[in-house]
C-alpha cells in the first residue's frame, strides 16, 4: 500500500503475541505500543531500563521483546536482550538508531530476529513480527 499503513494482523485462529517494549523515550514507546495493539498483539509492559525490562519479563513472560539499545540510566538494551534470550528464551527485535553499538559478539549471543533502524518505515515492524510468527508457529496438520 503506497503511502498508507500496512498493519499485519494475527492470522485467523492465531494467538496474539505478548510483547514487551523496552524503550526509554515515552513517545516512541507509546507509538510502538499503539502499532502493536493495532496489529492485534498484547503489550505486557514498557520498560525504560535493562533492569526493569528483565523484572517485567520475569513476571509477564512475553513471547517477544522490542528492544532499543540506548536506555535510561545509561543501561543498554543489548544487556536486557541477552538475559531475555539466554535465561528465558525470549527473542528480541532490535529497533534503534544506534545499530553501530551492537558488537558482533553481542549480536551472536542475542540472536535478534530482526534489527530495524529508527525511524521505522510504514509496516516494517509488522512485517518483522509476521516473519517471526510464521517461523515459530506449529504447522497445521
Amino acid at each position: 500500500m503506497a503511502g498508507g499503513h500496512a498493519f499485519i494482523f494475527p492470522s485467523e485462529g492465531a494467538a496474539a503475541l505478548k510483547v514487551l517494549v523496552i524503550e526509554d523515550n515515552i513517545f516512541i514507546a507509546l507509538d510502538l505500543e499503539g502499532q502493536l495493539e493495532e496489529m492485534g498483539h498484547d503489550v505486557v509492559g514498557i520498560a525504560a531500563t535493562a533492569t526493569k525490562a528483565i523484572e517485567m519479563a520475569l513476571k509477564s513472560v512475553p513471547d517477544l521483546a522490542i528492544v532499543d539499545l540506548q536506555l535510561a540510566d545509561g543501561s543498554r538494551g543489548q544487556d536486557a536482550a541477552f538475559v531475555l534470550r539466554a535465561e528465558m528464551d525470549i527473542p528480541s527485535i532490535i529497533v534503534s538508531g544506534s545499530m553501530h553499538q551492537v558488537t558482533d559478539e553481542e549480536r551472536a549471543a542475542i540472536r535478534p530476529l530482526a534489527m530495524l533502524s529508527k525511524p521505522l518505515l510504514s509496516g516494517e515492524l509488522g512485517r518483522a513480527i509476521e516473519t517471526v510468527k510464521i517461523s515459530d508457529s506449529p504447522k497445521d496438520e
